[in-house]
């Protein structure tokens, strides 16, 4: 079984309200030349289009917010893509007991003020997405509905250009993965769904004491 991973936004564990985000890039640590690059490597996309794994030779700084509390998984502003959470390195430890799929971390540095509490304990987590071809389409299900007085309906779509064309908001009921596929990995990140890991490194991960991340189980993964 695979259970979706995302960052716990309840302000008693987070510390903060805002539903979004416990610390934010420090703009002021940078340059122009500096700040032009982590825009075309994280934030534009210029870069994470080509599904490659750029290389960085400066620290990426975080403010933390006022009323923020540290977690092993951080949620962060501005969004990077496939930048997905800073993390400690202690989970970092923990990974390399499991079959993760390919990934990069890179140096984060956390601090409250420019000079105080700085933290170098965390790492920028990044892990591109699993291309369409790993998505078996024929028994893959979406749901569309279910709200108000809108029945819900399931959905099958040939391949990804029907799920473009769907004028509709869609939701992955089923995700099945084809043979291509590694259904040995305990982490992994596809177009359809979202970040999912096996329930062995949920385990693994709840006994260690985790914070910051939440599990669910809504999409079913076949695989």
């Amino acid at each position: 079984m695979y259970y979706n991973i995302k960052l716990d936004w309840n302000p008693k564990v987070i510390g903060v309200k805002n539903g979004v985000y416990q610390v934010e890039l420090d703009r002021k640590a940078y340059d122009k030349t500096k700040y032009q690059i982590l825009d075309s490597l994280f934030i534009s996309g210029e870069f994470s289009a080509k599904q490659e794994y750029p290389e960085l030779n400066f620290n990426l700084y975080f403010k933390k917010l006022k009323s923020a509390k540290k977690t092993s998984f951080m949620s962060f502003a501005p969004y990077f893509k496939h930048g997905h959470f800073l993390v400690h390195k202690k989970i970092l430890e923990l990974f390399g007991s499991f079959n993760i799929q390919r990934y990069k971390d890179y140096e984060a540095v956390i601090y409250a003020s420019s000079n105080t509490d700085i933290d170098n304990d965390y790492r920028l987590f990044y892990c591109v997405l699993q291309d369409w071809n790993v998505i078996d389409f024929k028994n893959t299900v979406f749901t569309s509905g279910g709200f108000g007085n809108n029945p819900k309906i399931e959905h099958r779509f040939l391949d990804e250009n029907e799920i473009y064309n769907f004028n509709g908001i869609t939701k992955v009921k089923t995700l099945a993965l084809d043979k291509t596929f590694d259904n040995t990995l305990d982490f992994f990140h596809t177009r359809l769904g979202g970040l999912f890991v096996s329930e062995k490194l949920k385990l693994a991960l709840e006994e260690s004491g985790v914070t910051g991340v939440i599990f669910n189980n809504d999409v079913e993964v076949l695989t």
